[in-house]
């Protein structure tokens, strides 16, 4: 058997694609993976037997010349990958959303190869509601967003995650402490998403030096290099690449709701206060948290109301919740077998 996958461009995209498309390869599944050049999966290793990235960029906020210039290299993409489709016939197309996916999707459709898409956010990204008019059938991270897709056709699989992060989730809260090198105390964990987010990063410095009493793991990401000083209580990281043992060290994760971070903090059962980026589209990423913070399950901070003093004050009270109430809670409406629904579907939907 074979299939093509799409999406990439930001950690967002890529991490469910990854985790799919590393079981598929387990079950002698042929796997292409088609990306950008611009992209994570430019500089990260995807398990795949034959990868293409292409010189593509999105098409939003880049004004009329450049937009034109986008929409006209998506489309020569595509043009070009239904040749592809054509000479490998795939059995199936599996596409993980942004604007990395359209070209593979389009061709998808124009060729008749079965489709299917994910969409990780609670609302749509404006690539998924074009190819859901083609798709056979429609993954989705959250029950929020079935209210954008017909429900025949829409599957609700959670978000797939790479079994490392899985298995780094096992790890006991002392042990993965002592990995990161940090005591065995409260901790906050405070990270920005795979870009990282400049403000977030320097109000949990402030934040740091008031709450002396707690220790902060900082991952900073590519926008917010290591400053010259740190409070003592901050250990600082640039990147991690075994994100399950952070989670698995803190007590508290305060972090962006992108659909990714979203649902590890919710299969890790950390308690969340998620600050989400204000400028994201349709602004999904508030979207993603509001059903938890709903349910009692997480907080949410408006970037505009982000500062260290108000910061601290919901660290504090987040420490009065009884945590571990909260974790078994998070745990049982988080959907961990997720890779597993969408390939079950992908190989054995074709049948059906």
């Amino acid at each position: 058997m074979k299939v093509f996958i799409a999406g990439g461009g930001t950690g967002g995209h890529f991490y469910p694609a990854f985790a799919v498309a590393e079981s598929l390869r387990e079950k002698g599944v042929t796997v292409f993976y088609f990306g950008t050049e611009r992209g994570i999966e430019a500089v990260k290793e995807f398990p795949a037997d034959h990868i293409k990235l292409f010189d593509i960029t999105g098409v939003r906020g880049k004004g009329l010349i450049k937009g034109l210039k986008a929409s006209a290299g998506l489309l020569k993409t595509a043009a070009r990958l239904i040749k592809v489709i054509k000479k490998e016939k795939p059995d199936s197309v599996l596409c993980f959303g942004g604007y990395t996916s359209l070209p593979l999707g389009l061709a998808a459709a124009v060729t008749g190869t079965p489709l299917f898409i994910h969409e990780q956010n609670s609302i749509p990204s404006y690539t998924n509601r074009i190819l859901s008019r083609f798709a056979r059938e429609i993954f989705i991270t959250f029950e929020y967003t079935s209210r954008f897709f017909p429900e025949r056709k829409t599957v609700l699989s959670g978000l797939p995650v790479r079994k490392s992060l899985k298995e780094e989730l096992r790890v006991s809260p002392g042990d993965a402490r002592k990995i990161l090198g940090i005591e065995d105390s409260r901790t906050v964990l405070v990270f920005g998403g795979s870009q990282g987010a400049r403000k977030l990063a320097e109000t949990a410095l402030k934040t740091a030096e008031i709450m002396d009493d707690v220790q902060f793991i900082l991952i900073g990401g590519k926008h917010f290099p290591q400053p010259e000083s740190l409070p003592e209580n901050v250990r600082y990281f640039s990147y991690i690449d075994t994100m399950g043992i952070a989670y698995q060290a803190s007590d508290v994760v305060v972090c962006r709701s992108g659909a990714g971070s979203t649902y590890e903090v919710m299969l890790s059962g950390r308690y969340p206060i998620f600050v989400p980026f204000p400028y994201a589209a349709s602004n999904h990423q508030f979207f993603n948290a509001l059903w938890l913070k709903e349910a009692g399950l997480a907080e949410i901070i408006e970037e505009k109301e982000l500062s260290p003093e108000f910061l601290a004050k919901r660290i504090s009270e987040a420490f009065k919740k009884d945590l571990e109430a909260v974790e078994k809670s998070l745990k049982s409406i988080s959907i961990k077998n997720a890779g597993e629904i969408i390939i079950d579907r992908v190989i054995n939907g074709l049948d059906r």
